[in-house]
């Protein structure tokens, strides 16, 4: 019994011993291989650097490029990659010629296909690049557009940049609507690249996404709205201001300044002055002043008069950018009984009056 169980120790041990001698042997090998991709990279990167230099001035040679294709694809298409940002227009296109030239898009397509996710988001963020080029969107164009619905964030960011710079309108719209689908920072950063199709977006994408009952959409695309920073058209807005949920009125708050206002948004800024979300009436104070609505004396005063000191601050500033209404209201405001509402009154007629608002 003994010297079966002895048997069956030495045989666990001696497996044990197999596999680490196994696993040293593989960390080995890559160990090594790596060195000796180091080596060849330090030892091709600079040619390479050069050829493809001559290749976008016009001077290149495609024998040469292909001949350092077989020594190393890899470092080819990692310096090829290093030029992006760095060439525009015609040089451009020979860079990204180059990649159809040398079969570098065909490997990044079957990468594109690949379950290792750090190899399918390498390809896609280099289709991503190469794609503004006519050619190369006819290979690789319809992997981009089915990557909208990948379930890698890095792959739909990479396939979003690239139909941001490529796509038609209906395609912008699809990723606009698939930009409101996504975590904040990459909803950040695709803002930035839908800038520019702010107008056209307008026409029809941004009111389907306002008129959602997913409130988590709306707010996404009214912080889109926002960020973008460019006058853009709203109807209803008085709609969003009314909104229950406290989130979506504050931002049709910031938006109403991007936003050609008519007299049903302003009836709707007004009351909000009376909000008992301090928040919200402070941030409609301080909108009507810059809009100089003077619909909105009474209702200022009255904030000047029983709001909290940020409000009433707010509305004290608002009263003084509107002259001579304004200045009236604050000249009674001066002499309150409210000592609070009085220093504020008196402190903004001074500033009013020191830099000579009109």
């Amino acid at each position: 019994m003994i010297r079966e169980e002895l048997t069956a120790i030495a045989a666990l041990l001696g497996g044990f011993f197999i596999w680490n001698l196994g696993m040293f042997a593989v960390i080995l090998v890559r160990g090594l291989k790596r060195r000796k991709e180091a080596r060849l990279a330090e030892e091709l990167q600079p040619v390479i650097r050069e050829e493809l230099a001559n290749y976008v001035s016009g001077a290149g040679n495609l024998p040469k490029l292909q001949e350092l294709c077989l020594r190393s694809r890899r470092d080819v298409a990692s310096v090829l990659m290093n030029f992006q940002g760095t060439v525009s227009g015609g040089a451009l296109n020979l860079l990204c010629e180059a990649s159809i030239d040398l079969h570098l898009i065909d490997d990044w397509c079957t990468d594109a296909r690949s379950r290792d996710p750090l190899r399918r988001r390498r390809a896609f963020g280099r289709l991503a690049f190469v794609c503004v080029f006519e050619p190369c969107r006819r290979i690789g164009g319809d992997l981009l557009k089915a990557a909208l619905d990948d379930r890698d964030p890095e792959v739909r960011f990479s396939a979003c940049r690239a139909l941001a710079q490529i796509g038609s309108i209906a395609q912008i719209e699809r990723l606009f609507e698939a930009a409101l689908e996504q975590p904040l920072l990459t909803r950040i950063l695709l803002t930035e690249e839908l800038r520019r199709f702010a107008v056209p977006l307008c026409e029809r994408a941004v009111m389907k996404a306002l008129s959602s009952e997913d409130r988590d959409r709306v707010v996404a695309c009214m912080e889109m709205l926002v960020a973008w920073e460019r006058a853009v058209p709203v109807p209803d807005l008085h709609m969003l201001l009314r909104s229950p949920h406290r989130r979506i009125r504050l931002l049709a708050l910031r938006l109403a300044p991007l936003v050609p206002l008519e007299s049903a948004d302003l009836g709707a800024i007004i009351p909000m002055l009376i909000d008992d979300d301090v928040e919200a009436a402070t941030g409609a104070a301080v909108l009507l002043g810059r809009l100089r609505v003077e619909d909105a004396l009474p209702t200022l005063a009255r904030s000047l008069r029983f709001g909290d000191a940020g409000l009433a601050r707010a509305a004290a500033e608002a009263l003084s950018r509107m002259p001579p209404k304004g200045w009236i209201t604050l000249e009674e405001m001066a002499s309150s009984p409210n000592s609070l509402s009085a220093v504020l009154a008196r402190s903004a007629l001074d500033q009013a009056r020191r830099r000579g608002t009109v």
